[in-house]
This record gives structure tokens, sequence and C-alpha cells, in this order.
């Protein structure tokens, strides 16, 4: 019965916002699935209203479990709270902008977040370019997101000289 409302309320969010991959991505990754790394942001960036939980496993389903673990501690209150007046949003994938020794990848994504949409013309957008740490799962064929590096509500890290 949960995997059921899981899966419905899945199906709601992916309704409610949508997703573009650019063909801008590397050839090499043309023929691996990032949508379901990209899919992870859409989902963080735009909360179930009243869903809590069913929005944090529509997310971490899209993520490692480490990535999964930071949300949890470090962004899911800030997000849950700054995404109550998002209506939907949109990822695309910009450019792979580093290949790690590890397989893992940062890409660079376009953000655009749509708030306040009652009706479609009164809508405000915001636009954002956001960077990603992805991890390639070869069982499953698909890029997870591990981190979010930047992007709204997430800034650089601040590092103190020594």
């Amino acid at each position: 019965m949960k995997k059921i409302k899981v899966l419905t309320m899945l199906l709601l969010v992916l309704l409610s916002t949508s997703l573009l991959v650019s063909s801008a991505q590397a050839q090499d990754d043309m023929d691996v699935d990032s949508r379901h790394a990209l899919e992870a942001v859409v989902s963080m960036y735009a909360p179930m209203h009243g869903m809590h939980s069913l929005w944090l496993d529509a997310v971490c389903e899209r993520m490692t479990e480490g990535g999964c673990g930071y949300f949890r501690e470090n962004l899911e209150s800030i997000l849950w709270q700054a995404g109550q007046d998002v209506t939907g949003d949109q990822a695309e994938l910009i450019d792979v902008v580093a290949k790690l020794d590890d397989g893992s990848q940062v890409w660079k994504a376009a953000l655009t977040i749509y708030e306040n949409c009652q009706i479609a013309k009164n809508c405000t957008t915001s636009e954002s370019d956001i960077y990603l740490h992805v991890v390639f799962d070869e069982a499953q064929g698909k890029w997870f997101l591990n981190r979010v590096l930047y992007g709204p509500y997430i800034d650089f890290p601040k590092f103190e000289e020594q």
C-alpha cells in the first residue's frame, strides 16, 4: 500500500514539473540516462505540499545513499520551507564540467522555478545555474544525484583561513 502511495505521489510530482535534457551534454554521456539525477533536483525544489515524507522518499529514491543522508541532515528543512509556494520547476543539463577519478561527475544545469501560479500568466519564475555531483550506477544504468554543490538556497562552502 505504501509503495502505491509513493508511486502515485511520484507521478503527481512528475506531472506537475517538467524535465528537459539538453542536447548540449557531452557526447560520451548521450547514451546514459541523466534524467534520473535531474528528476531528483526537480523533486527537491518542488516539494509535495502536505506530504513531507512522500516528498523525502521521492527525492532520495534518485540519490545516492550518502547524498540522501546529507540532504536530510542539511537541506531538507531549508528546501521544504522555501518550496511551499513552488508550483513546478524544470532542470536542464547544460554541460559536464568535470569527470572525477572515481567515475563521478560534476554537472552544470539550468534550473527554473515557478512560484505562485494560480493563473499561468501570473507566475513568478527564477532561473539559476546549479552545480551537481552525480554518481553512475552500473547495475541500473542511471546517474544518481549525490549532492547539489551550488544552487538556490545552497551556497558554496565557506572556508576559514588558517
